[in-house]
């Protein structure tokens, strides 16, 4: 597999532009991780400080240069404006596995760019990485996430109960997954 993230790879969709968070974009990334109901399905807090936003960009970069985990910001093409994170880590290099995980400002909520970044970072992870499989854990109600998942191709495997603490909450975990077969037969 290959995880050398150097340098930061730019993926580009029709509209939008997944590349690095830097300190520069401090403001916009406060806005989507100080938002309740953006945080409400994920395991951190809304944030209250730009501090504590900067902690989240140290930590996306420190991730980056162990080859743990990438986290590229979504960005409108259009405006230039960061509207999201997505990230692949928790690579797993016997199996060929890593996981996929997202966050979205509320104002683009259900007009695609979820689904468009999520596509272009497993196309990413099965062309440039080598994975054989890309799977996410949801957490039951947030089934607008799982819709997203299956417009890219992802399968609803099961329910694994109580699998992650949420906030000081056991919670269930929803598993999808792609297979690079499945997403090769999408992509034909």
């Amino acid at each position: 597999m290959n995880r050398d993230f150097e340098p930061y790879p730019l993926l580009e969709t029709e509209r939008l532009i997944l590349n690095e968070i830097t300190d520069k974009h401090v403001e916009e990334l406060s806005v989507i991780l100080s938002d309740p109901e953006v945080a409400k399905h994920d395991y951190f807090y809304p944030t209250k400080t730009e501090e504590e936003v900067m902690q989240f960009i140290e930590r996306y970069g420190e991730e980056r240069q162990d080859n743990e985990e990438i986290t590229w910001g979504i960005f409108e093409k259009k405006s230039k404006k960061l509207i999201g994170t997505c990230g692949l880590g928790d690579f797993l290099d016997q199996a060929k596995r890593a996981e996929v995980g997202y966050a979205l400002a509320q104002d683009y909520w259900g007009k695609g760019y979820a689904t468009e970044a999520i596509g272009a970072v497993i196309d990413y992870g099965f062309e440039v990485v080598g994975l054989n499989r890309i799977e996410a854990k949801i957490t039951p109600g947030n089934e607008s996430s799982v819709r997203v998942l299956e417009k890219n191709g992802f399968s609803r495997e099961g329910l694994v109960r109580q699998r992650d603490c949420l906030k000081g909450q056991l919670v269930d975990s929803i598993i999808m997954g792609i297979l690079r077969s499945d997403f090769n037969c999408i992509k034909k």
